[in-house]
């Protein structure tokens, strides 16, 4: 059975109250505490996120092997020096023996998912693929493994009309993290909505910094309950890139910098890349 962590685990407790505290912004792409002799394995590390997490590790010190079915480096990241630190491997977990590259690591952060097609394609496209990953982590002898997830708001709200197989998927690939490396060597990550960059795409489906900025802005002025006039005053507020935010929370994780087994949110995203950010005691 899939191991189920207790609602009130003091870990995540501890997040959540922490994030109470005013948000801060968290760089314009957060630059990471030192993190020399670290080696970290990124699954999907040439995606939207991904890239992000390998940049912000390689950055930071750690030894990074990016593996995606092309192995191809990020377009948006072309000339920028980092690209030539990262180890670029073409692999798929569902097809490909990785454990050379898994040998050895002290984590690996899985930022593969997709959505969009059939049911089915999208079960074994977030869940079976990831479940498989975690196996030949495990096997490799890793010792944490952190994964890109999804927001519980998104399930909550979406779960019951569409996206079946994609919920299905990720509670799949959620359950055998916990089960294979429970709740104190792993970090799950749950995004309600990514954004980032300057361009829009549909699959996956994201959008542009600035359209996304507004609209995380508009959602946070509509729970606030703030004044029409308070809310056109704080939508001028700057707001975080929230990819980069996912990012550092992932890569955080990896390098053993959060203090939480699951960040669900924006809110406990950000304190998590603030965690990031800060050299371990």
């Amino acid at each position: 059975a899939a191991f189920s962590p207790p609602s009130a685990l003091p870990l995540n407790k501890g997040l959540r109250q922490a994030t109470a505290a005013p948000r801060g912004h968290v760089g314009p792409l957060c630059s990471l505490a030192p993190a020399s002799g670290s080696r970290v394995v990124v699954l999907g590390g040439g995606g939207f996120v991904g890239s992000r997490v390998s940049k912000l590790l390689a950055e930071a010190g750690a030894e990074v092997t990016s593996i995606s079915k092309t192995g191809s480096r990020p377009a948006w990241a072309s000339g920028e020096p980092w690209v030539s630190d990262v180890e670029w491997v073409a692999g798929d977990p569902a097809v490909s023996d990785l454990s050379q590259y898994l040998r050895g690591a002290s984590a690996v952060v899985s930022c593969i998912g997709v959505i969009g097609g059939s049911d089915e394609e999208m079960r074994r496209g977030n869940g079976e693929i990831n479940v498989q990953a975690v196996a030949a982590a495990r096997e490799a002898g890793v010792p944490k493994f952190v994964y890109v997830s999804v927001g519980s708001a998104v399930k909550d709200n979406v779960g019951s009309i569409a996206l079946k197989g994609y919920f299905e998927g990720k509670r799949q690939a959620e359950d055998a993290i916990l089960d294979a490396y429970g709740a104190g060597s792993s970090l799950i990550v749950c995004p309600t909505f990514i954004y980032g960059g300057d361009s829009f795409a549909v699959n996956p489906p994201r959008v542009t910094s600035a359209y996304g900025s507004f609209v995380e802005a508009s959602l946070a002025l509509a729970r606030s309950g703030l004044s029409r006039a308070s809310c056109q005053e704080c939508l001028g507020w700057p707001s975080a890139r929230t990819v980069n935010d996912v990012a550092a929370a992932a890569a955080g994780g990896a390098l053993g910098r959060v203090t939480a087994w699951r960040c669900d949110g924006t809110d406990e995203i950000k304190f998590a890349a603030e965690q990031a950010s800060t050299s371990p005691p």
